[in-house]
């Protein structure tokens, strides 16, 4: 697994560039019924969700929001929050020293300002830049809505207004443009694309939301192909991918994410165009949803912001629901109207949009419904979790004696269930599941479920 760079830092006026820039465990009684002790679960610390987490303080020097005053200061004035949406983060190979690891976290991030037509994105990790201004010549967009990034410099716009797709470039400090992708064959043109991403192929699957359908450019603006979505979806709107090519995924598997353009539901679709699963707000435990931007993670989990419920919907690779983080608001963990979001995979650095201001977060993991019941010599666990993650599971006997079953075992999303053979035949007095995640905050961030059996001190 991936651990995290203890010398990740970033600039406080970092956080400002992204525009744009779980339930706790289900506590029963402890039981008895016949030869088996079911524990209660006594404590959970730290009791805030962690699927998402706040960096170190020293990290951002504590600077976790950025909101409109935070952006008039930093860009003295030359812009002001109106109507962000689509964000993309990557790492710039002109910016990377092979030789130092310490930069590793050294992101750009690009925040689109749909209502101005800019790019707010950094030229360094000490400066800001500006992209862009609202009209229909070169340079310019009306309401953009997606955007996306690579290593290698390219950018790619959603120019939703101007029904075109903008191909740029980033040479390490300055964006420059470099054509329009705009027709799929002569007299066959783009209609309000909404959405954009890169494939690691030098192509880009653009969302046609004007045509119900989608269609893979590569960026000199040939065609490579077109799915039709009208009996699939209706309107696409917010995309996202996993590529077995591209940089830093676990399971090298292709999966294209499409939600239509109200949001309500969510596919995934094989390299043909196929549909093998689908996510809608019932399936994510809501009375409805709207899905704006959609990003996936290191392994392949998909994160979506949902303006609707103004929170986070988390999925796995087959889209089944995980956990819902945030709600709306504007102190810690919540968020009001969020719109772009982008994680860069490496280091799980979490960048989210809102109406008028940015967030900015590590992956965490958390657990849920918890249970422990004792039969004997066995141990049965069971457990959700949000994310990939190692589990830690110590136990106490009645009378004395601590035994760690197990330490930082790897398991993965969803519900686990597991049995584990005690070193003793004898009543246990408590139980500690800890749980933490493999990357980004590893080390940092962990969160222990204590559990008590009958009689237990």
């Amino acid at each position: 697994m991936i651990a995290s760079d203890s010398n990740r830092r970033l600039l406080p006026g970092l956080l400002l560039l992204a525009l744009l820039l779980p339930p706790t465990a289900q506590v029963t009684r402890g039981q008895q019924q016949g030869g088996e002790r079911i524990a209660s679960l006594v404590q959970v610390k730290p009791e805030e969700p962690m699927t998402l987490v706040f960096p170190p303080f020293l990290h951002a020097w504590g600077m976790q929001r950025g909101r409109p005053v935070h952006l008039r200061v930093y860009m003295l004035g030359r812009t002001r929050f109106d109507d962000p949406q689509g964000l993309a983060v990557t790492v710039l190979d002109a910016w990377d020293d092979p030789a130092d690891d310490s930069d590793n976290d050294e992101v750009v991030v690009y925040g689109l300002n749909s209502g101005r037509g800019e790019i707010i994105y950094n030229t360094s990790m000490f400066s800001l830049g500006l992209y862009g201004s609202k009209g229909r010549g070169i340079g310019q967009f009306i309401q953009p809505h997606g955007i996306d990034a690579d290593p290698l410099g390219n950018l790619v716009v959603a120019d939703t207004g101007n029904n075109r797709v903008a191909v740029l470039f980033n040479n390490g400090s300055v964006l420059s443009h470099r054509r329009y992708l705009s027709s799929v064959a002569p007299g066959d043109n783009l209609i309000e694309p909404y959405d954009v991403v890169l494939t690691p192929d030098n192509g880009c699957w653009v969302s046609d939301s004007g045509n119900a359908r989608l269609i893979l450019f590569d960026l000199e603006g040939g065609v490579r192909k077109v799915i039709d979505m009208d009996a699939i979806l209706g309107t696409p709107g917010a995309l996202a991918l996993s590529h077995p090519d591209q940089r830093w995924t676990y399971l090298h598997e292709f999966a294209l994410l499409v939600a239509n353009r109200e949001g309500s539901v969510v596919v995934k679709l094989d390299q043909e165009g196929n549909e093998v699963a689908r996510a809608t707000a019932e399936s994510a435990g809501a009375r409805s949803m709207r899905i704006a931007y959609m990003t996936t993670d290191f392994y392949a989990n998909v994160w979506a912001t949902d303006g609707e419920n103004h929170a986070i919907q988390k999925f796995d690779r087959n889209l089944n629901h995980l956990t819902t983080f945030g709600s709306k608001g504007k102190r810690d963990r919540e968020f009001y109207s969020p719109r772009g979001i982008d994680i860069w995979r490496r280091l799980g650095q979490t960048f989210i949009a809102e109406e008028k201001g940015a967030q900015y977060y590590w992956l965490g993991s958390d657990a849920s419904d918890v249970r422990a019941v004792q039969n004997g010599v066995r141990l049965n666990l069971s457990y959700n979790l949000t994310e990939y993650s190692y589990i830690t599971v110590r136990a106490r006997y009645a009378g004395g004696g601590i035994e760690e079953l197990y330490r930082r075992r790897i398991r993965r999303t969803g519900r686990r269930e597991e049995e584990i053979v005690l070193g003793q035949d004898r009543p246990l007095s408590w139980i500690e599941i800890i749980v933490e995640p493999t990357y980004s905050s590893y080390t940092y961030r962990e969160k222990v479920f204590h559990l008590r059996f009958p009689g237990g001190e």
